[in-house]
């Protein structure tokens, strides 16, 4: 009887070993010490941005609830949050921006800190609901 080809394991060798059976990584992967997995070193943190913020992007902050101020990105990112200030009385302009900022296809990005995206969907949510009030 002929039996159907095994599923693929991925690279991984699962062999009887004498306490029982026992998933074993590539040697490829095993170039670490101790036999442990070698991981590239993390990417260095960005330096904060020279240039600062306008004094729009100042007021614009200002002017959001406490719960909306992307801080944050303000330290991190002003060149973002002077541009989302200057399109904030915009808000037709600024769906497009959030996608540029949220999901750049830019080759060599490291992209966003956790903090810095949590604001931005935030800030983007507010959009939303400020967009759907003035429609309705």
């Amino acid at each position: 009887m002929n039996r159907p080809p095994r599923p693929s394991n991925f690279g991984f060798d699962f062999s009887p070993s004498q306490t029982g059976w026992m998933a074993t990584a590539p040697s490829a992967l095993m170039d670490g010490p101790h036999g442990l997995p070698h991981r590239p070193p993390p990417p260095p943190k960005r330096a904060v941005q020279l240039g600062g913020l306008s004094g729009i992007a100042e007021e614009w902050l200002a002017s959001l609830p406490p719960r909306y101020q992307p801080l944050t990105t303000a330290q991190r990112h002003p060149h973002v949050v002077n541009r989302l200030a200057a399109l904030w009385e915009r808000p037709l302009h600024l769906p497009a921006y959030f996608d540029e900022l949220l999901l750049s296809d830019r080759p060599g990005r490291a992209g966003f800190s956790f903090e810095v995206l949590t604001e931005l969907g935030d800030l983007r949510s507010l959009l939303e609901l400020a967009m759907h009030r003035a429609r309705q």
